[in-house]
């Protein structure tokens, strides 16, 4: 399980919800149902990208290149921290989500005829294209 790629104050910020930290309450009218989705919409941008260690900064060798494992794949920097183009792509979801709780937006849906494996929107695909691991070799 991937850990939320977004934190809730990155999504209430990006969501522009009102919601004063100064009115002693803790939490925002929102809360649950972003409390849900970040993680839920962190795992599906996993799944898409399939390798999970692309979500991350890699960590860089002295001559700035990124490290690869046996596989090839980047070795993340610890602490992790995600990507800025997946935090973009994680809030492009989330907003979507946020805007259309019920499934009714139809513009920014890929189509069935685009291919197999489109779980996120237009935008948030079209973040991720460069890191999504091809199934083809």
């Amino acid at each position: 399980m991937v850990d939320n790629l977004v934190t809730l104050a990155e999504a209430r910020a990006h969501l522009r919800l009102d919601w004063e930290e100064d009115s002693g309450e803790g939490f925002g009218p929102d809360d649950p149902w972003l409390e849900t989705f970040i993680p839920a919409i962190s795992e599906a941008v996993a799944a898409w990208v399939k390798v999970e260690a692309r979500l991350y900064v890699p960590e860089l060798d002295g001559d700035g290149n990124p490290v690869v494992d046996s596989a090839g794949e980047p070795v993340p920097k610890e602490p992790l921290v995600a990507r800025k183009i997946v935090k973009a792509a994680v809030l492009v979801e989330l907003s979507s989500q946020y805007r259309f709780r019920e499934g009714e937006g139809k513009e920014n849906v890929v189509t069935p005829d685009a291919g197999h494996g489109y779980v996120l929107n237009k935008a948030s695909t079209a973040l991720l294209a460069p890191l999504r691991r091809s199934t083809v070799r």
